[in-house]
């Protein structure tokens, strides 16, 4: 029997390494993830919620097609990555007209009608170099049994971090299982508080999240709101320091444009300095997937520059 269709991708945990014989390691890419499905010829693709990406990606139907080796319908896992000038792949350009893509398969579903699910990952593995011999710009992601060679590489080459598998696992669709672990590479530095949001929900009486950034030519440049990092000790010991530098300033170079309306922002005298873990920097000079790691008084506000690329 077949997989059926749309396929939910399995999941990772987000945890420490696991180390270890019976693990693998692929390199976590940074784009949309894809489950592509060839049968007869024809190539649909869905979203990690199940939503038709064809006419999103015209061009991989004619790319596997070519990569296919021999007359085989199958179902793959894989990602949709954009590259930069720079020839490094990166979230933020997947989608747009002027940078190339390229899909990564890295997992075997279904393979001529049959389900792959209850196989483990080397038997998926070995299935799918047999069928699969990339034509660019299809490629199958590397492997590796060295963990801190490919968390080093992958590091250096701005990949967002690795992903452990047990070569023993199955494919458990729309679960996140401890079989597959991922671990992140993050940014941090400081960063300048310039404000909050204020806090909805259970945040009633504190803030939602702290709009930060880094001077530039002297200027407040604003980097992102970061809203995750807190606990309700932070939430209590930060907002009465947040009301007593309120003021009816603005202190970054241009207003902030963010979700929920002006109505709910707040500006403060830009004496806070925060350090910040984030993923990447974006073009436009914010800040991707930021968290709150705490406050620090060893350096001045005006100090706090961008740093790295």
């Amino acid at each position: 029997m077949g997989v059926g269709w749309p396929v939910a991708p399995m999941k990772a945990n987000l945890t420490t390494l696991p180390l270890g014989d019976e693990w693998v390691y692929e390199p976590k890419w940074d784009g949309h993830r894809a489950i592509v499905r060839v049968r007869g010829g024809a190539v649909d693709v869905a979203s990690s919620t199940g939503k038709a990406r064809t006419d999103s990606w015209p061009w991989l139907g004619a790319a596997l097609r070519a990569s296919i080796e021999g007359d085989h319908d199958l179902v793959l896992d894989g990602e949709v990555i954009a590259l930069g000038d720079d020839g490094r792949h990166s979230f933020q350009f997947v989608g747009r007209a002027d940078k190339p893509h390229a899909f990564v398969a890295f997992d075997l579903l279904e393979l001529d009608g049959h389900s792959l699910l209850r196989q483990p990952w080397t038997k998926r593995r070995a299935e799918l170099l047999d069928v699969l011999h990339p034509v660019p710009p299809v490629s199958i992601t590397a492997v590796s049994d060295d963990s801190e060679a490919l968390l080093a590489a992958t590091r250096a080459n701005g990949f967002e971090g690795i992903v452990a598998k047990r070569r023993d696992s199955t494919y458990q669709p729309g679960r996140r299982s401890p079989s597959w672990v991922k671990v992140k590479h993050r940014h941090e530095q400081e960063m300048v508080v310039g404000g909050y949001k204020v806090g909805e929900g259970n945040r009633a009486g504190t803030f939602g999240s702290l709009l930060v950034g880094v001077y530039d030519d002297g200027r407040l440049q604003f980097a992102g709101a970061v809203g995750t990092g807190f606990d309700e000790r932070l939430l209590n010991e930060i907002t009465p320091q947040l009301r007593a530098l309120q003021t009816d300033v603005c202190p970054f170079g241009e207003v902030p444009k963010l979700p929920g309306g002006a109505g709910r922002l707040r500006w403060v005298r830009p004496e806070l300095v925060a350090q910040v873990a984030f993923h990447e920097w974006t073009e436009g000079g914010g800040i991707r997937a930021p968290v709150f790691l705490g406050l620090r008084d060893d350096k001045a506000p005006r100090d706090v520059v961008r740093e790295g690329p």
